[in-house]
């Protein structure tokens, strides 16, 4: 490193004044041994010489010992100022502008060159002709002298080496700032990078303990068959429980075997006539996901299947199908998720005889005791006191609502047993949601409630039994009515779309918990909300109901909201005569009357 460069680096990164001081101390000591040890080299006047001296002790001993850290910088100046007058009268005391010790000047003046600012190169370039004219200022030396041009040539090249040493040190400290800049930047994306480590780490930890947790959970459910497919329905996955279920392992059927080789094939084929008769799911494993329409729009499918086991024999099971969603949110495939329903179903059986032969066994004593009390009702030699009277209407009362549980859980035990029968005819509907709610206004006015049709002009005709539609009608008004508190209303509507009529019971009554709406069509199933406000009933009505719309190929529907009312849905598909009738553009009266 060349001479003025190593200078500009001690100046600028010394931290304090007192290290900066030090090489005007060094040269100053040198010149002192000098004059001590070299023969001839002494001092021409010693009180010059000496306070020159005293004056650089005393700038020294304030550069080390006050606390410039506190002081604001500019003051800093003053230090090598002083020092290079203290210089200017040791050269005036070692033989004035003849001394060999004029060249300490160039210490001070480095520093004073190299602090930040053009005007440090004239301050330092006037101290310099003022320490070298002090001879002749103090009259130690003649004007007349020819030495005096130096007291004005030298600062001349003292402030050209000034200017190249505050360029210098400029430049220097753009290169510093620079770097300081780059080492923090560098400094922070190696915090950075730390820490993306220690959160890498820390990701794969939990990604291993997650991984380890889901296999763990995979393979402790034995209960339900897990199977994942991909687009097109071959395994990708296979559980546990779908082993012990379908009894194929894990290296038999992943990328092997598709979801539909283990389903019924006659049930598959009439399953998938349902959405498209002109698909082949035997043929083609690609069209099984069409059957699961529902996982596609991104909710799951809940439906009875019917597996088939390795050794032939036919398991029921229920089956959900919910989409398997990567990490775009991309559906990549499906996940079949099943329960073996064949100990349900032998339960429910023998639930089902056991209402069955208690419901026929009550049928008859309890039309037997109508049939007396309407008897003594009508004994017309002792007639009853009104007293009497309120009493049997009560026992009669109680007896048909009886009668009618009985006959609920009757229909109810004929849907399981599948001998629900059905006496189609052409049906205006219209005219049966017209009177289920005439059926329903005393209940409605007794309770306080606003009961409110909205049917259309035109006939509305579906193809159904009359009598099982009403009943469907009249569950949905009376649930409707018991729900809907005093003040409150139930409308009842009726429209038409080009393939299905619907009929919406709309009331503004307590509502049902978002979690307990899929349990509503259950047996015997009663909501919280019907329970805490004690509402009367024993939870049929609307299984009863399901029952009647999935039997006329209709599809029930149901939105609530808690504390603001609900809304049931019944869609029936139309006949397709009236289709037909609507797609030419035809006089539809003139079609569904010919129907």
């Amino acid at each position: 490193m060349t001479g003025p460069g190593w200078i500009s680096r001690l100046v600028l990164d010394s931290p304090t004044p007192g290290l900066k001081q030090i090489p005007s101390v060094a040269g100053l000591v040198l010149a002192l041994l000098a004059i001590l040890l070299v023969p001839g080299v002494e001092m021409s006047d010693p009180a010059w010489g000496w306070s020159g001296i005293l004056i650089v002790v005393l700038a020294t001993i304030a550069a080390f010992l006050l606390p410039w850290r506190r002081i604001p910088h500019a003051w800093t100046i003053a230090l090598p100022l002083t020092t290079l007058m203290g210089f200017g009268l040791f050269r005036v005391g070692t033989g004035g502008a003849a001394s060999l010790f004029g060249a300490l000047i160039i210490l001070p003046i480095v520093w004073i060159a190299t602090e930040e600012g053009r005007r440090y190169i004239a301050i330092a370039a006037i101290t310099a002709i003022a320490a070298l004219q002090l001879p002749y200022l103090l009259g130690e030396a003649s004007w007349t002298d020819g030495q005096v041009l130096r007291g004005f040539y030298s600062p001349f090249v003292y402030l050209i080496f000034s200017a190249i040493l505050n360029d210098l040190a400029h430049r220097s400290r753009l290169q510093i700032a620079s770097l300081s800049s780059l080492a923090e930047q560098r400094a922070s994306l190696l915090a950075e990078a730390e820490q993306q480590a220690r959160d890498l780490a820390a990701s794969e930890a939990r990604l291993r303990e997650s991984e380890q947790f889901n296999r763990s959970i995979w393979e402790a459910v034995v209960a339900e068959s897990v199977i994942a497919v991909d687009l097109r329905g071959q395994v990708v996955a296979w559980n546990p429980g779908a082993e012990r279920m379908l009894g194929y392992t894990r290296d038999e059927t992943e990328g092997k075997r598709y979801i539909v080789d283990f389903i019924d094939a006659r049930q598959l084929v009439e399953r998938t006539a349902e959405f498209d008769s002109s698909i082949d799911p035997i043929n083609d494993h690609d069209h099984f996901v069409e059957l699961i329409s529902a996982a596609r729009e991104g909710y799951g499918d809940n439906a009875e299947w019917t597996y088939v086991h390795a050794d032939g024999t036919n398991i029921p099971v229920q089956l959900s199908a919910s989409p398997r969603i990567d990490l775009t949110g991309q559906v990549v495939g499906f996940i079949f998720i099943g329960t073996d329903l064949t100990q349900a179903r032998e339960v429910n059986k023998l639930k089902d005889e056991f209402v069955g032969m208690i419901s026929h066994e009550l049928r008859t004593p309890l039309s037997s005791i109508l049939g007396y009390l309407e008897l003594i009702r009508d004994e017309a030699e002792e007639p009853l006191t009104p007293e009497q009277l309120a009493y049997l209407a009560v026992a009669e009362r109680n007896a048909n609502r009886l009668l009618s549980l009985v006959g609920d859980l009757l229909f109810t035990a004929q849907v399981e047993a599948g001998k629900f029968p059905l006496e189609r005819q052409t049906v205006e509907l219209g005219e049966i949601v017209a009177a289920a709610v005439e059926s329903g206004r005393p209940a409605a006015e007794r309770n306080g409630v606003n009961l409110a049709a909205e049917l259309p002009q035109k006939h509305v005709v579906v193809d159904g039994d009359p009598t099982r539609l009403a009943q469907a009608c009249d569950n949905l008004i009376s649930n409707a009515l018991k729900f809907t508190g005093r003040g409150g209303s139930v409308t009842v509507s009726l429209t038409e779309s080009e393939n299905e009529a619907v009929i919406a019971v709309q009331d503004t009554g307590m509502g049902i918990p978002a979690a307990e709406i899929d349990g509503l069509f259950t047996r015997f199933f009663r909501s919280s909300t019907a329970v805490r406000q004690a509402v009367q009933g024993v939870g049929l009505g609307l299984s009863i109901t399901k029952a009647i719309v999935t039997a006329h190929h209709g599809v029930m529907g149901v939105s609530s909201v808690e504390n603001e009312g609900t809304t049931f849905t019944i869609a029936l598909p139309r006949p397709l005569g009236v289709r037909r009738a609507v797609e030419v553009g035809g006089n539809q009266m003139n079609e569904e009357s010919t129907e």
